[in-house]
């Protein structure tokens, strides 16, 4: 079956503002709430959420069902924004086309918003209408792979040593990056009450994915600041694009258990292939 990912991940994205525009009213008086949705409603791809729902449609799970689930993915990545661009991290500036949290606001108002965002992901997970063992599995998932086994842990990596290799590289990547992608498939599984054995396969298909994500980002951000950690630091462009090629062919052959179903994780990444 042939998909047009682009129109599916469209779709599903203004399914997912609607479902944040639920979650987060709009109201000028209040400068948290403002600061919420000044980062949260600046355009982006959605590919974390888009995930989440693409691993569920394995399992034919409502929409209805999977759009918290995606909503929550998606406030937790764009926390993980406000807190990547602060001063004492990336110093960024901008952010999807717009001035940074802490630029448009101040460093204390991003520090905070970040920290609102987080608590609020969890908020929407524990009290969606599932199961409380799905509950609890979702949460403690995404809270392993966020922490500091996972995403934090690839931010001090990041900010604290210098990749000289391939596999220090590497190591960054897959914490800071690819277990978020990992786990956003892994949600949808559990959504799906998939089996262990599906939900690996889910998970390896995120990791390899998300880390080539991480490094066609970092080929994208080729003329940015040399001193931070970028795979092309340690490779050429052509044997970073040939990296990603063999990482994306090794997340689809995870995809093999689910044969025709995971039709929409193929064209995903061949998305990111082409990115």
């Amino acid at each position: 079956m042939s998909h047009n990912i682009s129109d599916l991940m469209k779709h599903h994205s203004s399914l997912l503002i609607k479902k944040l525009e639920s979650v987060l009213p709009e109201d000028n008086q209040d400068i948290l709430l403002t600061s919420m949705r000044y980062s949260m409603f600046a355009p982006g791809k959605h590919i974390r959420p888009f995930l989440v729902n693409a691993s569920a449609q394995i399992f034919n799970v409502n929409i209805e069902r999977v759009l918290p689930v995606s909503a929550a993915v998606e406030i937790i990545h764009v926390y993980s924004l406000i807190h990547d661009d602060l001063p004492s991290i990336d110093n960024a500036n901008i952010r999807r086309k717009q001035a940074s949290s802490h630029k448009k606001f101040n460093e204390a108002i991003a520090i905070l918003t970040g920290d609102a965002l987080l608590t609020l992901a969890f908020e929407i997970l524990s009290t969606i209408d599932e199961l409380p063992s799905i509950r609890c599995c979702m949460i403690k998932a995404l809270a392993k792979a966020l922490g500091y086994q996972g995403m934090i842990q690839g931010q001090i990596l990041d900010t604290e040593t210098t990749a000289k290799d391939i596999n220090d590289i590497q190591a960054i990547h897959m914490l800071k990056t690819a277990q978020f992608f990992a786990v956003a498939c892994e949600l949808g599984g559990i959504l799906g009450n998939a089996s262990n054995i599906e939900l690996n396969a889910l998970t390896s298909y995120g990791l390899n994915l998300g880390h080539a994500f991480q490094i066609k980002d970092d080929i994208a951000d080729a003329n940015q600041d040399k001193s931070k950690n970028n795979i092309l630091n340690v490779l050429n462009n052509e044997d970073a694009k040939n990296y990603v090629s063999n990482l994306i062919n090794r997340s689809t052959e995870h995809l093999t258990i689910f044969s025709h179903k995971a039709a929409i994780l193929h064209s995903l990444a061949r998305f990111i292939r082409n990115l």
